[in-house]
């Protein structure tokens, strides 16, 4: 009954922070001075960038070409941000704080932040923000509620609906399925890699970055005890049971474990703990404990990881292989059956409007993000016209990664749907992107062909002319 009624009061208009039955505020306003005059200047370069790069929707930050530079894409963010965090819905809820005493300035800070030149793919997909707990979604609904629902390809002037219930496959003969079979049509070896990602929180802890060190430690053991045992290694089809790596063992210099990740297509974004500047941000965005009571269990088969504590408490990845690098359905398929094991297992924490909730709002709703990393050479000549592409098939498109040569397609809608659906939906977006790249390949080389003959054909009648 309270995960019901978590949420229920999001459709309500919160006058004033000190409202009836406010189960999620601090009940008490801001009145650190120096926090309130940063969040100022925050909202001042907000409104700013609304005026330098104007946008409405995320589709549209999904199209904005980034320029040369950190501020240009900071610039593309701030403005989306702006479209939502009026001046006065500003005023309303600039004062007020979560019950673990979280302002609206902890929520928005990774979207302003000045550090390194690489921002990271998650930051992008949400917009730079982060719920550093789960009530700023009560909280900040006036600013949040609006924007989630943009995010998600969702109308913002409609209501939330109740989220579905977790349905990874299909009915058929009236038994749910376990399997979902789809491979890219991929003759000219464009897809890379295909990476599926869900994640999860457990109901009976705050988020990592909020945890003591006995919390931590509870969280870690609870969800070891069931990752770890005959039924779970059964239920994601592998023969033996993995490994599990702390996270100081990955993060430690020259680490194995970190190659290993990287070349598998299974690490997450983290931050530099060498530079000054990302330890800081690491935690405020991991808390003070980081790296302690936090690792990852990767599969036998190197094909799964499950990151633990890492932002959320679980952080399931599974990719394709080199071999049958389009067959996405496989990927999907593990994090599946891994997922619908845990959830008979464990208690995640979830809401009746927003499905499970998230630090990050691009995950809320399934918690499910699709991401296939894919070559296209025709269509990123025109990035801004791929980018459109893109965004009106509901796919976020980042550059982000190692290579330019390659891009990475994300699904934007994660709420309101069941799992199955959205990855049908995912796959035909990107089917379609790929069969718009073939028939440019095929329409250029019936150009160059016809070049060739019409050189032929001048280089012939010139030696007839000779003679």
């Amino acid at each position: 009954m309270e995960n019901r009624q978590f949420f229920n009061h999001i459709i309500k208009n919160i006058d004033d922070i000190f409202v009836p039955d406010d189960l999620h505020s601090s009940r008490r306003l801001l009145q650190d001075g120096d926090v309130q005059r940063t969040l100022d200047r925050c909202f001042s370069v907000i409104q700013e960038s609304s005026k330098a790069w104007s946008g409405t929707t995320a589709s549209a930050l999904a199209q904005k070409k980034p320029l040369a530079g950190t501020s240009s894409l900071q610039l593309a963010v701030t403005s989306y941000l702006s479209r939502f965090l009026k001046p006065s819905v500003y005023e309303k809820i600039k004062r007020r704080q979560t019950r673990l005493d979280h302002s609206l300035f902890d929520v928005l800070w990774p979207a302003l932040r000045k550090t390194s030149k690489d921002r990271h793919l998650e930051e992008d997909i949400n917009s730079g923000l982060i719920a550093p707990d789960f009530d700023v979604y009560v909280v900040f609904q006036e600013f949040l509620v609006p924007l989630i629902k943009d995010m998600h390809c969702m109308s913002v002037t409609a209501d939330f609906k109740p989220h579905p219930r977790i349905a990874y496959f299909p009915m058929e003969n009236a038994e749910r399925l376990n399997t979902a079979y789809f491979v890219f049509d991929d003759d000219s070896n464009l897809v890379v890699r295909c990476l599926v990602e869900c994640s999860r929180n457990l109901d009976s802890f705050e988020l990592p970055l909020n945890l003591t060190i006995g919390q931590i430690e509870q969280a870690e053991r609870l969800m070891m005890a069931k990752i770890f045992t005959a039924a779970f290694i059964e239920a994601i089809e592998e023969d033996e049971p993995g490994s599990y790596y702390t996270l100081t063992e990955v993060l430690e210099d020259k680490s194995e474990v970190y190659d290993m990740l990287n070349e598998y297509g299974l690490l997450i974004p983290l931050l530099d703990q060498n530079d000054p500047v990302q330890q800081a941000e690491s935690t405020a965005f991991n808390g003070s404990l980081w790296p302690y009571g936090r690792g990852v269990y990767v599969s036998a088969s190197n094909s799964m990881a499950l990151w633990l504590n890492c932002q959320e408490h679980m952080r399931i990845l599974s990719t394709s292989n080199s071999k049958e690098a389009a067959d996405i359905g496989i990927a999907y398929t593990r994090v599946g059956r891994a997922i619908t094991f845990l959830e008979q297992q464990l208690h995640f924490k979830e809401s009746y409007l927003l499905g499970y909730l998230q630090s990050r709002p691009s995950f809320l709703g399934t918690g499910l993000k699709m991401t296939t990393i894919i070559r296209l050479p025709n269509l990123m000549k025109e990035m801004d016209n791929l980018r459109h592409l893109c965004s009106v098939r509901g796919l976020v498109l980042s550059t982000n990664g190692q290579s330019r040569l390659s891009v990475r397609l994300i699904n934007m809608q994660s709420m309101g749907s069941v799992e199955h659906v959205l990855f049908q939906d995912y796959c035909t977006a990107v089917t379609n992107i790929l069969s718009l790249e073939k028939d440019m390949s095929l329409t250029n080389s019936k150009h160059i062909a016809s070049m060739l003959v019409k050189i032929f054909r001048r280089k012939k009648n010139s030696l007839a002319e000779r003679h």
